[in-house]
């Protein structure tokens, strides 16, 4: 019943963009007409002596579909009053909105400055390590690795002296971020000791996997060229001079880390950071897309299985830990494909499901469904038995009574009449009417073209033609409180509004 309205807007961009978002929204419902990003914390840190405020942005603040148990990479940023609302617009944008997978959803962590010429210049002693750097490893990241849904992959970002701090975490403390974004980096501050450092220090490192991006402003005095630069020894153009000269080392002595930098002719020092934060990320995560066709999902073949499996066994690698496609939106293809009578596709979707997700009661239950169309009741009867020992569902109860009884959905006699009223979507605030025909109960959606119910149990019922659908009613004595529909793209529940 809902599947038009939550589904077929995405159907293009499911096809042109990408798939692995296709259930996320822009908006998260807000009880008023504010729009929160975000929030402010505050850490007290006993290694600097102060207080921290930090600004935090998990991906529930700009999407509905959201789930408890999914972990995210982590974006530290450095400057973070000043680079937060940009970053965090990038990510959203990549990873959410339009049905954009360019990115993995992450959470985003920005420092507020407080003493910037303190916190943001490396340590000029090896032996003793940046009390900031310091701060970043023993308190900050425990801090949101303890309190929030992160994955064990950090990304750093730093404009200005800022790139400065994150070449040099990079290189010596390389164990504490897996990808570093330096833009317009400080690198001739104090007449390049840090640069020098660094290009001392980086031999000794096993940078293998590591992924480092530069972005370098224009900073040369207006008229001149790059090709000029290689002849000037001014103060002036040192700052750009000493990016160029680790931008030429770490071409040829990379030492495993995976290296790309990228000139703006265009840009100054003030204005490169968004772009360059733009170009950084799709290049640490250009692997993450996946570059999937029409084909790929209208074939009936179950290629897409195993081009799923293949792209997020790269990602895993790549990223160090378990990478899957969201469960719901491998369901929706599942049932695309059963409906569609596509059993090879449809069995090997449903698989891969219970492969990426063997602790969810959903997968089974799916499973289930696909030999219970397969009139393969001994088997259907086994998977929703495999769902129920992981959690008791009332539905599935219901529907493994159904086919253990082998009763037809016909043979219940339900009152439809005291179903029918206005019901309201609770997450899209959308209005669904129930009325009867003919002694049949109808869901008419504005827009869209009207969905038979059918019972399979009393206040239960199915959807006429489409599978995986669950209605299930709470009744007060006679009367609807609301219903559960529980559908491959997940589940939603409507509030009876009135007769």
């Amino acid at each position: 019943m809902l599947k038009k309205f939550k589904i077929n807007a995405y159907m293009k961009s499911i096809f042109v963009n990408s798939v692995l978002l296709l259930l996320s929204f822009c908006v998260r419902a807000q009880n008023d007409d504010d729009i929160f990003i975000g929030k402010k914390v505050v850490i007290s840190s006993k290694i600097l002596n102060e207080n921290r405020k930090i600004w935090i942005y998990t991906p529930d603040f700009t999407s509905q579909s959201t789930s408890p148990e999914k972990r995210y990479p982590v974006v530290y940023l450095l400057d973070g009053e000043a680079h937060f609302y940009s970053t965090v617009g990038i990510v959203q944008q990549l990873s959410q909105a339009n049905g954009n997978g360019v990115l993995p959803e992450m959470i985003v962590v920005a420092i507020e400055n407080t003493n910037r010429l303190r916190d943001l210049v490396p340590s000029g002693d090896l032996t003793r390590t940046n009390p900031f750097v310091e701060f970043l490893s023993a308190e900050l990241i425990p801090f949101v690795d303890k309190n929030y849904n992160t994955a064990p992959y950090k990304l750093l970002i730093g404009h200005s002296l800022g790139g400065l701090t994150a070449i040099d975490i990079l290189i010596n403390a390389p164990h504490l971020f897996n990808a570093c974004i330096a833009i317009d980096p400080s690198m001739w501050y104090e007449n390049e000791k840090f640069l020098n450092q660094t290009i001392a220090q980086l031999p000794k490192r096993n940078m293998e996997g590591k992924r480092l991006f530069i972005g370098t402003a224009n900073t040369m005095p207006t008229g001149m060229n790059l090709s000029q630069l290689k002849n000037d020894k001014s103060n002036e153009t040192q700052h750009i001079r000493s990016i160029i000269r680790l931008d030429e080392y770490l071409k040829t002595n990379n030492n495993g880390l995976l290296y790309a930098q990228k000139y703006y002719e265009k840009e100054r020092h003030n204005t490169v950071p968004l772009i360059s934060e733009y170009d950084g990320l799709r290049y640490i995560f250009d692997y993450f897309y996946l570059d999937a066709t029409e084909k790929d999902f209208t074939d009936s073949t179950a290629l897409i299985a195993s081009k799923l499996k293949m792209h997020y066994a790269k990602i895993s690698k790549e990223m160090g830990y378990k990478n899957a496609a969201p469960e719901a939106f491998i369901n929706y293809v599942a049932y695309d494909a059963l409906g569609k009578k596509h059993y090879h596709k449809s069995k090997a979707l449903f698989e891969l499901n219970i492969e990426w997700y063997p602790e969810s009661i959903n997968v089974y239950d799916s499973y289930a469904d696909y030999f219970l169309a397969q009139k393969d009741t001994i088997s259907a009867i086994a998977y929703y038995k495999k769902a129920l020992l992981i959690k008791n569902d009332a539905t599935i109860v219901k529907k493994l009574n159904t086919v253990t009884n082998q009763k037809a959905p016909g043979n219940f006699t339900n009152d439809m009449q005291k179903y029918t009223g206005t019901y309201t979507l609770e997450d899209f605030q959308l209005d669904i009417a129930l009325e009867v025909r003919d002694g049949n109960l109808w869901a008419v959606v504005p827009g869209q073209e009207d969905d038979e119910f059918l019972p399979i149990a009393e206040n239960v019922f199915s959807v006429k033609g489409k599978q995986g659908y669950t209605i299930t009613f709470q009744m007060i004595g006679d009367k609807p409180k609301e219903f559960t529909s529980v559908q491959p793209n997940g589940t939603f529940k409507a509030v009876f509004k009135n007769k």
